[in-house]
């Protein structure tokens, strides 16, 4: 008979409980599809709300030799994890002893958000880009075609920092940065 009471009992306190829990209450802004916590895939996105613009400073180097260039720059999202794009750098470049260089020069870019990474480290990435310079105020010298790979750190849409490796770097062939690790700071402002 006790049993009988002890288990009507464990039943009855267990029914209760699942009476008594709610659903989560979902505060939905005006406008807003889906849950504002969950980051919308991309392929329900039109082409424009995929297209992201910014730009940044790069190849950051003073004294000998000096560098700074600005990139304006235009991305894609190619998926929620991948983002692919083009831009345009202009680099200023002065070795002492020598005559500065006014570079123009055009890049491809990938960045990829890998979810360990970003767990290790916040909202981070792996970058890799290759550029293409011609020198403007003197035509005739040629530089190397920088391979940059690396990791940057920031939000897919704001401002990020980038650390990377030229792979074509060489000590006996101009290059147009200062060494070859290469520091940009940029990002995605609209």
């Amino acid at each position: 008979m006790k049993s009988t009471y002890l288990f009507f009992a464990i039943l009855f306190c267990s029914l209760s409980f699942n009476c008594l829990a709610q659903d989560p209450v979902v505060i939905a802004e005006e406008g807003a599809k889906g849950d504002l916590d969950v980051e919308p895939d991309v392929s329900e996105l039109s082409f424009r709300e995929r297209l992201h613009f910014g730009g940044g400073i790069s190849g950051l180097s003073f004294g000998n030799p000096t560098s700074i260039g600005i990139s304006p720059m235009a991305g894609y999202m190619a998926t929620n994890t991948t983002i692919i794009g083009v831009g345009m750098t202009y680099q200023y470049f002065a070795y002492r002893g020598y005559a500065a260089s006014n570079l123009i020069g055009e890049r491809i870019f990938v960045r990829q958000y890998v979810p360990a990474l970003s767990a290790l480290l916040g909202q981070s990435f792996l970058t890799a880009q290759v550029e293409n310079f011609s020198d403007i105020t003197n035509p005739s010298y040629a530089y190397s075609n920088p391979v940059l790979v690396g990791i940057g750190i920031g939000s897919k849409i704001g401002i990020n920092l980038n650390v990377m490796y030229d792979l074509n770097y060489s000590a006996t062939k101009a290059s147009p940065y200062g060494s070859a690790l290469v520091v940009q700071v940029g990002g995605f402002f609209f």
